[in-house]
């Protein structure tokens, strides 16, 4: 069987920072089975915010160019993703927020039943191997509360469900501040490893949380 690819996103702007070694952890424990592993950094590419002019529609193809597009192709060829985001104004960070909205204005189409709901479909879902791809969310804050990592690791989860990646695991933990406090943490590096050893026995397994709260319905945060 083909080497998995598992692609970490690190939306923190801080290089070296605490989400960034959860990612790196994360990537550790998965490549010890074998999968390749490639990390990115969503701080060192160039994506613009999206425009809203609807010229994506029809093709699925945004018209800026900058190094989103990078990134899509990236996310179309790997079979596992893990992203992580620290916790900036009770939300994701603008990084974040910047690929998760031009991946949904250009890649997930809408339509309607007979009766009038909205239907949501995936572009990508065509680029999928044989199985699912998996990912995995990592959440980190300072002072922020369970719930607002939750809720912050809620928008990641939808992001994820769009695409139709299967999120097998997540790791919210607070007062991380300074760079390189997750180090004071070993139980919670300890957690990233295993959970990145678990991301190639994901297929066909319920999800398994490594999360420090409990998981909140993510209705309300859902756009669609």
């Amino acid at each position: 069987m083909a080497k998995k690819n598992i692609l970490g996103i690190v939306g923190s702007p801080r290089k070296g920072g605490n989400t960034d070694i959860l990612v790196s952890e994360t990537l550790k424990g998965a490549g010890k089975q074998g999968a390749r592993q490639e990390k990115i950094y969503l701080s060192d590419l160039q994506i613009s915010p999206c425009k809203a002019c609807a010229k994506c529609i029809d093709t699925g193809k945004c018209v800026i160019e900058d190094d989103f597009h990078i990134v899509l192709e990236k996310i179309k060829e790997s079979d596992a993703i893990v992203l992580g985001s620290p916790v900036y104004c009770r939300t994701v960070t603008a990084q974040t927020k910047l690929l998760i909205d031009r991946i949904e204005a250009s890649q997930i189409i809408k339509s309607y039943t007979p009766d009038g709901r909205a239907r949501f479909l995936c572009r990508l879902k065509k680029y999928q191997k044989e199985y699912a791809k998996q990912g995995m969310v990592i959440c980190i804050g300072d002072s922020s509360s369970k719930d607002i990592l939750q809720q912050t690791a809620d928008i990641m989860h939808c992001f994820m469900r769009d695409l139709g990646i299967k999120v097998v695991g997540q790791i919210l933990e607070n007062k991380l501040s300074e760079i390189g406090d997750v180090y004071k943490n070993k139980p919670l590096l300890a957690q990233a490893k295993a959970m990145g050893k678990s991301l190639e026995r994901a297929m066909g397994i319920e999800p398994t949380t490594f999360c420090l709260a409990s998981r909140r319905s993510t209705a309300e945060l859902h756009p669609h």
